[in-house]
């Protein structure tokens, strides 16, 4: 695992992923965590805080390109659906439930930086702060 290969994009998928995972142990509503508050949002909001930080370590991981470049198109359309989920409980609060609570405007806030973070990653597809390889050795052309 190289750090280094990391891009401002997929740190910020990653850390929006974290942060949406860490958003559903916080409150959502009349002080219920997100997991006892939300039905199958919540499963849902796992599964995407999941994808994104599998973005970030499969950066961090691959040599090629052509895995991670694939997640962060899933993780764009992922995390949109995620966007969309967490809207959805802003607006319709389940029950008879007070306003929202701190954790679920985190998760809005988590879910949009992991979109927009695997958005970024897609449109910077070199990785420029990797220092180049050894120079390969020079050898006279055969004589013939």
């Amino acid at each position: 695992m190289d750090l280094r290969r990391l891009r401002a994009g997929e740190w910020l998928a990653g850390a929006g992923g974290v942060l949406l995972l860490v958003s559903l142990f916080m409150p959502w509503y009349g002080g219920g965590s997100g997991y006892e508050v939300l039905t199958v949002i919540d499963i849902l909001l796992v599964l995407v805080a999941a994808v994104a930080i599998a973005l970030a370590v499969l950066q961090a991981t691959q040599t090629t390109q052509a895995l991670p470049v694939a997640f962060a198109v899933l993780t764009v359309v992922i995390g949109a659906i995620g966007v969309l989920l967490v809207l959805f409980r802003l607006i319709d609060a389940p029950g008879e439930l007070d306003g929202p609570d701190a954790g679920a405007w985190l998760g809005l806030v988590a879910a949009v930086a992991l979109t927009a973070g695997s958005w970024r990653s897609l449109a910077n597809e070199h990785v420029s702060h990797i220092p180049p390889g050894p120079e390969p050795e020079l050898r006279p052309a055969p004589h013939g």
